[in-house]
This record gives C-alpha cells, structure tokens and sequence, in this order.
C-alpha cells in the first residue's frame, strides 16, 4: 500500500481521491446517462458530461442533473449546446466534489434574446424563460392607464454585452413573428448569480405597448437603428493615411459560401495601395460561429446556424489591431 501511496499521492487521503478520479473516468462513456453531443456554446469543443434525472423546476423551468470529471470544470453561466438535439443549456448551480468530479443542475434555454448594443451592432444570447408574476418589477409609479400586465423571469449568461442591459430596453418575446409582444426591462439583478464576474444574470420584463416597423419584426429587434460604422484612421509607414474598402453583399444567405476581398486607398492622395504591401488581418464580431476561409485578400464566409437567421454581425479588417474598414452583413435564410 505505501508503494502505491508513491506513485500517485503522498498520502491516504490523496491516494483515495485519485481512486475516485479513475474510478469516474473508467467507463465515464460507456454510461447511458453520457450525452456525447455536447460542446461548449459558440465552439466545436466537446465536453465529456452525463446528464440525468430532467424535470420540470419552478424556478428554472427544464432542468437537468449534470456530472463531468474533475478536470472539465462547467462553471456557473456557462452555455453549452446539444448538437443532436438542437438544445441550449445554461449552467445554474455548480459544485466541485472533494476534487473528484463536478456536478450541478443547466437550464434549458427556450429562446433567444434579441437587442442592439450602443454601436448598433444586433446582439442575441440564449435564455431561459420563466414566470415574474410574483415578483416585484422594480418599478413604482401611479400612472392611470397601463396595457398589459405580464411579467417574465428571464436568465441569462453574464458576459460583457448582457452586463450592459438596461431598464428601458424592449424586446420581442414571442412566437407571434407577425405582431409580436414586446416587453420592456423593469429590473435587473447581476449580483444574485455571480461571483467574481462569473455567472449568470437575471432580469424580469413587462408587458408594454409598442408598435414595430417592419424591418425591426425582420431583424427581431426593437428600437432598431442603423449601425454606425466608424472608420478611424491609419497611418502607414509614408505617414499618410489608409482606408479599407470591403467588398461583397450585405446579405449572407445560410449554408451558402460568400466572398469578400478588401482593397487598400491612401486616404491623402487617393491613390490605390496594393494589399500585398499591407500588414492587415480579418476579424468577425458575431454571437454565432462564422466559418472563415482566407487567403490572398480575399475571406470566404459560410453560416451553418439556424438560429442566426435574422441577425447580424461585423466582418472588419484590422491593421495594427486598429479598424480601418467594416461591414455589417446580415443572415438571411436559404432557398
């Protein structure tokens, strides 16, 4: 026992918990409980985990019982998606057991939140969805006439656009894609769930009276503006000034593989600048996976995602990490 105790801990104690972590790895995928369709949100990375004992929770609506090894830690807020089943989950409790697995309980996400930030850009984060009735909205007031009395429980991952959710801000919350319910935030609460800036938020929502455009039912926002798109300027190494211009269509249609090439002008001669003689690179904001294919001056696009249908994102080109040129392209559905 002492020269087993010396291979792998220095004492009884470690030597039991590394038992128990090869206990648990040892047939961890053979156990009908292991779900081996699950990657990490907005990535390809799997994520080795069992999921058991689904039921109905008051507080979180569908939920689910999760285990993973002790070395693949699901910390609280995290967003995971099941491939298979086209399901988002997010993580609501989270516990590390004695260093040798993790478990806790995800939240299945029933819809995705629609807004756009300061700068105009569409952004979207899977949700789950719940009853506010109880609650207080967060609000007071004594006005006479008031239309509409629902309010809704919404959870959501912390991150550095949901952090910056607003009361105010309105949303369409609905399967009614024609003449949909907007809701207005009353409340929201980034302490509850997180520890350390990680976790996840809650806000509730009420029932408010709105009439939208057309174009805000097609993008699924309200309040919809036209984004802005900054180009601030560069200087190359002649001291003058370069401006990227992006070509290509505003629209990407899903599954379908999109070109677009950048060229290069010296904004104070207005002289054409060959792209080869320019340190430049591509970057895509998005909230959804955009594959990338690149080469020369030229970036091919192509979205698998369904439920990006509708949304937007940002391809800019980037010298010296600085934006010198940027489109915003949307997704439209395929044929």
């Amino acid at each position: 026992m002492k020269e087993r105790i010396k291979q792998s801990g220095n004492t009884l104690y470690d030597e039991q918990i590394k038992d128990a972590q090869d206990i648990l790895v040892y047939g961890f995928t053979d156990d009908v409980s292991y779900n081996p369709n699950i990657v990490l949100y907005g990535t390809e990375d799997s994520v080795p985990i069992k999921m058991y004992d689904q039921k109905y929770s008051a507080a979180y609506g569908f939920t689910t019982q999760f285990l993973t090894p002790n070395n693949v830690p699901i910390p609280l807020g995290q967003l995971l998606y099941d491939k298979k089943k086209n399901d988002y989950w997010l993580c609501v409790e989270s516990y590390n057991v004695s260093e040798i697995h993790n478990d806790g309980k995800l939240g299945k996400c029933g819809r995705f939140l629609k807004w756009q930030d300061k700068d105009g850009v569409i952004q979207q984060t899977p949700i789950i969805v719940t009853s506010a009735s109880k609650y207080n909205n967060g609000e007071d007031g004594t006005e006479v006439i008031q239309l509409g009395s629902d309010q809704l429980m919404l959870f959501m991952q912390l991150n550095e656009n949901t952090v910056k959710l607003d009361r105010g801000m309105q949303f369409f919350i609905d399967e009614n894609t024609e003449d949909p319910s907007v809701y207005e935030l009353t409340r929201t609460d980034t302490a509850l769930y997180t520890y350390n800036g990680i976790g996840f938020l809650s806000i509730i929502v009420t029932e408010c009276a709105y009439t939208p455009t057309e174009k805000e039912l097609e993008l699924g926002v309200c309040n919809y503006k036209k984004p802005h798109s900054p180009t601030p300027p560069i200087e190359s190494d002649k001291t003058s000034v370069l401006c990227a211009t992006i070509s290509g269509k505003e629209q990407l249609r899903l599954d379908y593989k999109k070109k677009y090439t950048v060229s290069f002008t010296d904004k104070g001669t207005g002289e054409a600048v060959e792209w080869s003689g320019v340190d430049f690179k591509w970057n895509v904001v998005s909230n959804f996976i955009v594959k990338q294919d690149i080469y020369d001056n030229v970036i091919e696009l192509l979205i698998n995602d369904e439920d990006s249908v509708g949304s937007s994102f940002l391809l800019q080109c980037l010298v010296q990490d600085v934006v010198v040129g940027q489109m915003e392209i949307s997704v439209i559905d395929g044929w």
